[in-house]
Parts: structure tokens; sequence; C-alpha cells
């Protein structure tokens, strides 16, 4: 039968060691969902904020010709642990009658994180920087992006209209300008803004063969065709049939009532298409074509579009930066000089998508800032179309890392517990 103490009010409490038992009990079984409460979002916000500081700083770096560099953090492991300490002395404290001394409790909680950090290097980043995107990435990289942001970004040319080709280049020996090019996205823009054009993802059956004898095609055949993405279909009768192969295209469908109108006659002008037609595919340069398919000839009912590998679209977004005149001044950053004899302004170039500010003290209306050759370079926290730039050139690049170009490089491991 344990002992009791009466408190001032008369009331039995049981002695210090069952209390401290109860309360570190109850506060162990409520530290894990206290932790996750307190500290997912805080890990959130801290990952999201360094990811944009470390792609900021990469575009900075290339706007002054310097090596990008890419850290990966695959994994944080924290550890929550309780520990208490408690002593019980007993008797009274002389406050008065009733009053007794329960000792001192202590309970002491810590998290004790492990960050693993890998850098991005190798055969697999080299060419995952580097490679155009392909088709299918072209055709995801239009699901997420806003058509403006697609045209502006992604696309080196179309039907050879170019958009700023030199701005790709980390060093460019000459001034460029895309103001035909920016012409033609205002064009499609106004279209698509008011549903005049949709952009599509349609599946089609090419021919792959000539007319076959349905006795000849067997079961291994049908098994071995789908592998290729192929298909026997009936040539039209109960004796034949034709082996079709699948196909995932992006097209333009131009409404009916939209076909002859100004901006469309314009877009046909620039682009050598062929007016008045219902539905343009959208070709890349770098796709694969079938050796015996006669090329569709440039700008009838195709466009073929040259797009831009992650590196290209990084050194492209490197000309919004906003350079200090001493910099351009000293050429540390790669200068060009423009027909007057005057530092030639790149920012004009992402007008509109992207650009950089730059200040000699850390600016405190920043979205994400960073600090590189003792200045700050920084986006506005109002600028959305160059936040949104940010958020979709991330997305992109993940789209185009295999797995090998993820796991490689050696890792480092930090326990960052105090």
């Amino acid at each position: 039968m344990p002992r009791f103490i009466r408190n001032r009010l008369g009331l039995r409490i049981p002695p210090l060691s069952l209390l401290l038992l109860v309360v570190l009990t109850t506060a162990a079984g409520c530290v894990g969902p206290t932790a996750l409460q307190k500290t997912r979002i805080r890990y959130n916000e801290s990952f999201r904020r360094t990811n944009d500081e470390q792609l900021l700083l990469n575009i900075v770096c290339l706007r002054y010709g310097d090596s990008p560099v890419f850290v990966d953090l695959p994994s944080i492991t924290s550890q929550f642990e309780v520990s208490s300490r408690n002593s019980f002395t007993g008797g009274r404290d002389g406050s008065g009658p009733g009053f007794s001394n329960l000792g001192i409790g202590e309970l002491f909680l810590r998290d004790a994180p492990t960050l693993s950090y890998h850098p991005r290097e190798g055969r697999e980043m080299a060419k995952a920087l580097m490679t155009p995107l392909s088709t299918d990435a072209i055709r995801m990289a239009r699901a997420g992006m806003n058509l403006e942001q697609f045209l502006m970004i992604v696309i080196n040319d179309i039907n050879d209209l170019n958009n700023a080709p030199r701005a790709n280049d980390m060093v460019p020996r000459a001034p460029d300008d895309n103001e035909d090019y920016r012409y033609l996205v205002a064009l499609m823009v106004a279209l698509a803004d008011r549903q005049a054009i949709e952009f599509l993802n349609v599946s089609r059956e090419e021919d792959r063969s000539d007319r076959v004898a349905t006795s000849t095609v067997y079961g291994r055949d049908l098994v071995d065709a789908a592998k290729d993405d192929m298909v026997f279909r009936s040539a039209g009768d109960n004796e034949h049939v034709l082996l079709k192969k699948k196909t995932q295209e992006l097209v333009i469908r131009v409404k009916a009532h939209e076909r002859d109108s100004f901006e469309m006659q314009e877009i046909a002008r620039l682009l050598r298409l062929q007016p008045g037609k219902s539905e343009y595919t959208i070709r890349s340069e770098y796709a694969e074509t079938d050796a015996n398919e006669l090329p569709t000839p440039l700008g009838e009912k195709e466009l073929v579009i040259n797009s831009r590998s992650i590196l290209q679209m990084l050194t492209f977004l490197s000309k919004g930066v906003c350079v200090p005149p001493d910099h351009s001044a000293s050429r540390v950053a790669p200068t060009v000089l423009d027909t007057d004899g005057c530092p030639f302004d790149w920012t004009r170039v992402t007008a509109g998508q992207f650009r950089v500010y730059h200040s000699k003290h850390k600016p405190k209306n920043a979205e994400v800032a960073i600090q590189y050759k003792d200045f700050w370079f920084y986006i506005r926290e109002d600028d959305a179309p160059s936040k949104a730039t940010l958020t979709v050139i991330d997305l992109l690049f993940s789209l185009q890392l295999t797995d090998d170009a993820k796991s490689g490089g050696p890792v480092l491991t930090l326990p960052a517990g105090g």
C-alpha cells in the first residue's frame, strides 16, 4: 500500500516517484507525433529554400562563365531522444502546515539529425545536362508549363526561327536577340488565351508492313509485335492484316473559325506553314525517323522544334542576371559590345520570364538570395514568373536525370545534432 502525502487542500497525492513515472511515460508517448508536427514543415521549408539557393547560385555562376556544381541531399535521418532526471527528498518545506517538498523532476528532448550529401557528377550527369530534351520529355514539359514558359525556355528554334541561340553560350562572342521569336510567342499565347488553339497528345498507328495473309500470323508474332509497341490490324477483309506501329504525337489543333485569323496568318508567315490547316504536327529535330520515310518539307504541316538541353536552359536563363557595372567594365563577367559600343544588355532576351537583381547588401524583399563575388544576387518576392521558372527548371532537371546520375558520386554523411 503506497504512502500518500496530503497537500494544502487535504487531498491525498501519490509520492513523487510515481508522479514522475506517469509524467515521463505520457511525455514519451507524445514525442513521436509532437516531433513530427514540430519538424516536418521546418525540414520541408529548409530543403526547398536551400534547393532554390543552389539552383540560383549555379545560374549566376554560368553568367560569370564559372562551373556549376550540384550537390544532392538524398536523405535526412533524425533521431529524437527523451531523457529525464529527478530527485525526491521528502519532508516538509517549512512554508506552513500542509506543504510538502515533492523534489525536482526534469525532462529532456533532443533532436539529432544526420544529413547525407553527394555531388552529382560523372558521365550520366554530363549526359543529363547536355542532352537536348527528348520528344517524350517535351510532351511532359508542355503538360507542366504554361505556353509562354515552354516556348521561351525549352525551345531554341522552331522551323529555323531562332530564340537567341547565342544566349546558350557561356561566353558569347556577339550580341543576339529574339524579337521575331518573341512576336511568334505572343501570337501563339493570344490564340491560346481565347482557346483558338490547343496542344494535344494524339495516339496514331502507322503502317509498318504490306498486307500479310492472316493464316501466316501466329501467336508468337502477336507477342513479338506487342514488345515493340506494334499491333496487327485487319486490312479490310478477313484474309489479310497489316502490322502497325503505335505512336504518340504532339499536335497543335486549330479551331475552324480561327484558321484564317490574323494571328494564324502571321504564324504561317513566320514559320513558312501552309495556312488554313486544322492541325499541325510538332516534331523534334532530334527525333528518330524511318530511313525509308521521306521527310516532310519544312514549313508545310509540321513544326520542327530544336529543344535545348538543361545546361543550355540554365545558360540562357543566366542572361537574365543583372551584372554589376563594375563586373561588366572589368570583364569579370563575360561581356559583348552592342553596335553603339556599350555593353550589350542580355536581360532583354529573358524579359518577362526570368530576372535576377544584384545588391551590395543583403536584400529584404528577396524570395531567394545568394552571395557571390562580394554581391548579393536575388529574385524578388513579387516576381512570380521568375519564381515559377526556377521551379520548372528544377522539375525538368529531375526529369532528365537517370537513376545512375542520381546515385553516382561519393557520399558525405554529417551528424548535425548538438
